[in-house]
């Protein structure tokens, strides 16, 4: 039994398909396929039923891939303490972050990551929320960067707390009118003018009101999804109308192109610089989320993952206190 033996099974039990696996792990399918009857041989039993389609783990199968997984994890966290131990010159960090939100925090994070690690490579894994934390359970990735707080993750993770982004509702101008909006409040600001810059001051919107507007939401899969299906439950709010996309930053444009409403975390309004859409708070206080790092709890996070977290926490919270001022 080795290293190799034990991933590649791994990886035909996480994709049911041994074609699949040998696709991802770049090896001819004869091959996986002669590698697991040797293992199956060796051990004496079938880890695998190939009368189901797709091919299930057999009762063995299952004890072999989560103490196999067991074993990677230790083997890792080796590397990584012993990474440590050499002051973590060299090596590869495995982090996963959905798409959009990779490319808003990770410019502004490598620069001064790489000025402390420089010969440290970044291995992302892009993908929804859901998969990352699936990745993350299954020991693919060090840790993750989500939003949402800690309700909707798995039992056995710890969090570390990066920073706090605000919600906002936004929409083309004009769309909103002033029966919409809660007593008291004018004109909405528009990112171009002197209250858009900075987001605060911002109107309130009646939400019920909107329930004749159409509403531009999230795929299921993200946490914005859940994040907006939990206000519409709060606020006892259905939209008659729903258009499903897979972008905040898609939802933002069709809202300022007048096709919508729409409620975005503010690294999606921050962006842009078109005097076509306003934004509004949706409640008496801006609605907000925390942005969390999150990992497994008997990981163990070498200097330089550690020092990934640590440039996060410093570049965004800086930057949200600016933006909040």
């Amino acid at each position: 039994m080795d290293f190799r033996e034990l991933s590649y099974i791994i990886a035909v039990a996480d994709h049911h398909s041994v074609t699949e696996a040998a696709k991802k792990l770049y090896i001819s399918q004869p091959s996986l396929s002669y590698i697991i009857s040797k293992v199956e041989d060796d051990l004496g039993v079938k880890l695998f039923d190939r009368k189901t389609s797709p091919i299930t783990l057999t009762y063995a199968g299952e004890r072999y891939v989560k103490t196999a997984r067991e074993i990677l994890r230790l083997k890792d966290n080796l590397r990584r303490e012993l990474s440590d131990i050499g002051h973590g010159q060299k090596g590869r960090i495995n982090i996963g972050i959905p798409t959009e939100r990779a490319g808003y925090m990770l410019p502004k994070v490598i620069g001064p990551f790489r000025e402390r690690f420089p010969n440290i490579e970044i291995h992302l894994q892009e993908s929804k929320s859901e998969e990352i934390i699936t990745n993350l359970m299954n020991d693919k990735i060090a840790f993750c960067v989500l939003p949402g707080g800690t309700d909707h993750l798995p039992i056995g993770v710890k969090t570390e707390y990066i920073y706090t982004e605000r919600l906002y509702l936004v929409a083309g101008k004009g769309m909103i009118t002033d029966d919409m909006l809660v007593p008291g409040a004018t004109t909405a600001a528009s990112p171009t003018d002197g209250n858009g810059a900075d987001l605060t001051l911002l109107p309130e919107v009646n939400l019920l009101k909107l329930k004749e507007l159409p509403f531009i939401i999230m795929k299921r899969g993200q946490y914005i999804r859940r994040k907006v299906d939990d206000i519409f439950r709060r606020y006892d709010f259905l939209p008659k109308e729903i258009m499903e996309v897979s972008s905040c930053i898609s939802a933002t444009q069709l809202a300022a192109s007048g096709l919508g409403v729409t409620i975005v975390p503010e690294r999606a309004i921050l962006p842009f610089r078109d005097p076509n859409f306003c934004v509004y708070n949706y409640g008496p206080e801006p609605d907000a989320w925390e942005v969390n790092a999150v990992y497994k709890e008997n990981i163990y996070l070498g200097e330089a993952e550690r020092g990934l977290i640590e440039t996060m926490q410093k570049v965004f919270t800086g930057e949200m206190m600016n933006v909040h001022a």
